[in-house]
């Protein structure tokens, strides 16, 4: 938990000790004697009214709950088992993601809506077999699904904290030894996927599409709508350009190891807090660099010998097969 959360050297403020309270960098809040002492003189002023932390933060920090909606089924699946609330998680271009309630469970869970034609859905049924099987403590659970009104629904595992790249923009840059527990994590879920007979291969492996529970720092892939069995060496060119290996814009195919480069990205957004080849202002410019072995400028930022060996490995051509295991445990 230290690593995770800001610890209170005394020096810190009220208002700095209740934003990392509100913002969940604590699991509980202890009073300290300064916050004590606004608690009193506020009872003694206002003694009518309750005292809370809020009312000390600047309008612009404070959330009028009474303007927002309460939590309200507006939707259940076909089997009445999940219970879409209204409450939007996040939003993509052909993607919603919402709260929902596991009713037969009792636990939250995320109700997933990807804009499609039933044809595409009917095609996506090889992707649905995947993520049914896939079982792993750092890969998101994959619970349901099901197509209407010209979308894929499906049902997955709820993650507290959001994306790993929102979390990363919370702690500023992470400690070394946050970074490789990370780290660990994701390459766990990564060979578990590459261990199938044929693999999976995830395909849009980035920072935005690894999830994060802070409270525990527990890491687990998700958006496994990508991932595709390795029945053959050819797939179609699909990904995020700054996270694509040079093989997966060829047409002669691709295998599991442009999982293992796109993790050596994530880990240089870990380290550097920036989008890899963020100096480049189109797919078109990545493509160009990506095909001429034009590493991103943001690796000259990286101090940790180590952890830039460990990202120029991981970017290495595709017939090095490399699982950075052993520089991850020093």
């Amino acid at each position: 938990m230290a690593d995770h959360h800001p610890k209170n050297n005394g020096d810190t403020s009220l208002h700095e000790e209740i934003v990392q309270y509100q913002n969940g960098n604590g699991g509980v809040h202890v009073e300290n004697n300064v916050d004590l002492g606004y608690r009193m003189h506020y009872n003694e002023l206002y003694p009518h009214h309750e005292y809370s932390p809020s009312t000390y933060l600047p309008s612009s920090e404070i959330v009028d709950l009474s303007k927002h909606d309460r939590e309200t089924v507006i939707e259940e699946s076909p089997n009445q088992r999940y219970a879409k609330l209204n409450t939007v998680l996040g939003k993509g271009a052909y993607k919603v993601v919402y709260k929902a309630i596991d009713r037969e469970e009792g636990y939250e869970v995320a109700w997933n809506c990807f804009q499609t034609t039933k044809a595409e859905f009917n095609e996506l049924s090889q992707e649905i077999k995947i993520l049914k099987q896939v079982r792993h403590p750092n890969i998101i659970n994959f619970h349901d699904c099901w197509y209407k009104d010209a979308e894929f629904i499906f049902v997955t595992e709820l993650m507290t904290s959001g994306t790993l790249r929102e979390y990363i923009r919370k702690l500023s840059l992470p400690n070394m030894k946050i970074v490789k527990r990370w780290s660990r994590q994701i390459l766990k879920g990564l060979i578990y996927l590459h261990s199938h007979n044929p693999p999976i291969i995830h395909r849009d492996i980035k920072c935005d599409n690894i999830f994060i529970n802070g409270a525990h720092g527990e890491v687990k892939i998700g958006d496994m709508g990508t991932a595709k069995m390795k029945l053959g060496k050819k797939y179609t060119v699909i990904g995020t350009p700054e996270f694509m290996a040079p093989e997966m814009y060829e047409e002669k195919g691709y295998n599991e190891k442009v999982d293992i480069y796109a993790f050596g990205m994530c880990l240089l957004e870990m380290v550097t807090g920036e989008y890899p080849y963020g100096e480049c202002k189109n797919a078109a410019q990545i493509y160009k660099k990506v095909s001429q072995a034009i590493k991103p400028e943001s690796l000259k930022k990286v101090q940790d010998p180590k952890i830039l060996d460990l990202i120029n490995n991981c970017l290495a051509p595709e017939n090095e097969s490399y699982y950075p295991f052993e520089t991850l445990k020093r």
